[in-house]
């Protein structure tokens, strides 16, 4: 599974989990959403202007509950893998890592395939110029503003340090070149995109870790993994026969998770944010285009629950964990955006992570 498909699965995963709250009434509640730290804006402006998603980590946040060591650093770790081997490469050439030294993370990825990643921590960088000196896979550019680019030709990876404590990383020469002059004070970047900023504004969680995407594509990636999934889970009885018995709530089924997939063209942005305290709450925004689009994106997602509620009795099957957590999510619209919540705690987490869910 490529990595773009697997964090679709992740996130259709997740809203499998938050979703399945929409039988809630909806209580008109105001969002109020986390002030967007001065420093976490800054460096947004170091991100591309029109990226398909962007996603935030605070690491050394995240390292101070008690989830960290349990239940999420080896899930992390994999992250690090799937964003091209850059941490990995940083743990070597510095000795740091997403469980010491890192302390943030900001990632984004374009439609024509470029990404660029800005790091934040304590290095070496004496140290990180000398292993990659060593090293015939790097090769050094250096530019006239003193600026040195450290690139490696198999990986398509081009590296530098914008200041002792951050590192710039694209596999897009361009991209890292574009970072040069952006300043503090500098609207540039992803800062120029108002938009997404002011989506991103509205993002409830800040603290620890949030993903937001206002691209119709992706979006639609979203949905159509949740559509895929649950067309695959509702065609089989246990054994993995065919069940003539649903073929009435299958057909339904399908006909609901269409209606649904179709809804994301009036999305204008999905956001997932999550907040670490004694338990982990999951919120996830659909901002639609308004109000009418808003309920019927919540009566859709009722009605695919619903069924699939129904199809998990008729199937005899012990309840997935994904569907036992239905009373622990509560749902809410406030204006044009659908708010779903989760809080769960660890015996939550160690069942999903049992599924491989998390």
């Amino acid at each position: 599974m490529n990595n773009k498909k697997r964090l679709f699965r992740s996130i259709a995963y997740l809203v499998i989990i938050v979703n399945c709250s929409l039988f809630i009434a909806n209580c008109g509640k105001k969002l109020d959403p986390d002030p967007l730290p001065l420093t976490v804006k800054q460096n947004l402006a170091l991100l591309q202007t029109d990226p398909q998603f962007v996603m935030y980590f605070n690491f050394k946040k995240m390292r101070d509950t008690k989830f960290w060591e349990q239940f999420l650093s080896d899930s992390v770790f994999s992250a690090e893998r799937n964003f091209g081997g850059f941490l990995n490469l940083i743990n070597q050439a510095a000795g740091v890592s997403i469980s010491n030294g890192i302390d943030e993370m900001y990632f984004s990825n374009s439609w024509i395939g470029d990404n660029a990643m800005v790091v934040k921590g304590t290095f070496d960088r004496k140290r990180v110029n000398d292993y990659v000196t060593a090293d015939t896979l790097y090769t050094k550019i250096d530019y006239p503003n003193g600026i040195t680019v450290y690139k490696q030709v198999d990986a398509n990876l081009n590296f530098y340090f914008k200041d002792d404590f951050t590192l710039c990383a694209s596999n897009y020469l361009k991209q890292i070149e574009n970072t040069f002059t952006v300043t503090d004070t500098s609207t540039a970047g992803l800062l120029t995109n108002f938009n997404l900023l002011k989506e991103i504004e509205q993002i409830k969680h800040k603290e620890n870790l949030w993903m937001i995407s206002n691209q119709k594509l992706f979006i639609r990636g979203i949905f159509e993994n949740f559509s895929d999934m649950n067309k695959k889970k509702s065609s089989v009885l246990p054994g993995g026969e065919p069940s003539d018995s649903l073929s009435l709530s299958d057909t339904t089924q399908n006909e609901n998770m269409n209606e649904l997939f179709s809804i994301y063209k009036k999305i204008n942005s999905v956001a997932f944010s999550l907040k670490m305290t004694d338990d982990i709450e999951i919120i996830m925004q659909n901002q639609c285009e308004d109000n009418n689009s808003a309920t019927e994106l919540k009566n859709r997602m009722e009605a695919v629950i619903a069924l699939a509620k129904l199809s998990t009795t008729l199937s005899g099957k012990k309840p997935p964990a994904a569907i036992k957590l239905l009373d622990k999510v509560e749902t809410e619209v406030y204006d044009n955006t659908v708010i779903l919540e989760a809080k769960l705690n660890e015996n939550d987490i160690k069942e999903l992570r049992q599924q491989k869910i998390f």
